[in-house]
């Protein structure tokens, strides 16, 4: 063997992995009744609860992916954009009375105060940091 297909396979390798690393870090966190807490509990979480089928839950999506870039990159550690999909996760949904959707909810300390804002990038990043203090 040569020693060259070896090492370039092992730099393939290593593209790779930060390839797939670096797409599961990206976009909202998607949250089921196993991670729910685990995830909330660590730092305040913006959780969009939608059904796959809604057209405002669609036209969100573009969005609620963008903010969960920019938190990642600008609030590292400090807040998190998360999703539910209340199709899959009912109970979960129901525990939290989620009646319509997308319903937006920010957990903090145990506690989730709803979003009623424009559903804009820029005035659900201002929520976001509004309260992380």
């Amino acid at each position: 063997r040569d020693g060259s297909s070896a090492m370039g396979r092992a730099v393939l390798r290593m593209v790779l992995c930060a390839f797939f690393a670096a797409a599961a870090a990206a976009g909202p966190v998607i949250l089921d009744e196993k991670t729910f807490e685990e995830v909330t509990s660590k730092q305040p979480t913006l959780i969009k609860f939608f059904a796959p089928w809604c057209g405002h839950c669609k036209k969100l999506a573009p969005t609620w992916d963008a903010l969960a870039e920019k938190v990642d990159a600008e609030l590292p550690g400090q807040a998190k954009v998360a999703t539910v999909d209340c199709t899959v996760e009912a109970s979960l949904c129901g525990a939290h009375n989620i009646r319509g959707y997308p319903t937006l909810l920010l957990f903090k300390g145990g506690e989730s105060t709803p979003f009623k804002g424009q559903r804009t990038e820029e005035s659900l990043l201002a929520f976001i940091k509004e309260n992380l203090a």
